[in-house]
């Protein structure tokens, strides 16, 4: 058998392992530096979370996600990285564009429940009208989207995803451990395991 054969039968068994046991393999993939975060840089628990702007999964993960955040705001880090799962959802990729646009401005997490809530204008009039609802300068914010800058910045967190075994949003990793979608519960009890390490 050829070697790439056998290197890519490798990286589909580990991704598959990693899914089915909640291990996530490949650490390093998870944080790279630079993505959106709130909470304590230091913060003893990191979620990570794989997200998708056009996914009604993600918007109804959204109020979720803000209750963890506040109920553990000294103790945990939340992490964003883009998973626009493009064949389903036409406008997703530019919605990350359009994130990363804002995050240029310094409001990522005021774009990300922007355009999670507002998910049938993810078009380019609707994300220009988003900024602009949120007090972005929206011809820089225009010419960003309309620039596609940042395409190699989301489309890398999709190769991560992907790599570590991400399949569907929204995907979290707790502490590297990862956990399909948004049950509070789940993700609480998660994150209170971290803590008692």
């Amino acid at each position: 058998m050829k070697i790439w054969k056998l290197g890519l039968i490798g990286s589909v068994m580990t991704a598959a392992l990693a899914a089915a046991t909640g291990t996530a393999f490949s650490q390093d993939r998870l944080l790279r530096g630079g993505e959106p975060m709130r909470g304590r840089a230091d913060a003893p628990v990191t979620v990570v979370m794989f997200c998708d702007f056009q996914c009604p999964h993600c918007a109804e993960a959204s109020p979720v996600v803000d209750q963890l955040v506040s109920a553990y705001a000294s103790d945990l880090r939340l992490v964003y990285r883009h998973f626009p799962i493009e064949r389903t959802h036409a406008d997703a990729g530019r919605a990350a564009e359009a994130s990363m646009c804002a995050l240029e401005q310094g409001r990522f997490w005021d774009m990300y429940h922007s355009m999670l809530v507002n998910q049938s204008e993810l078009d380019l009039s609707g994300l220009i009208r988003q900024a602009g609802d949120l007090g972005l300068d929206s011809p820089s914010f225009a010419r960003c989207l309309q620039s596609g800058s940042h395409r190699v910045d989301w489309r890398r967190d999709q190769t991560d995803g992907m790599a570590l075994g991400v399949s569907a949003t929204p995907t979290f990793f707790v502490n590297g451990t990862l956990i399909e979608g948004a049950d509070v519960s789940q993700l609480d009890a998660a994150i209170r395991a971290a803590l008692k390490r």
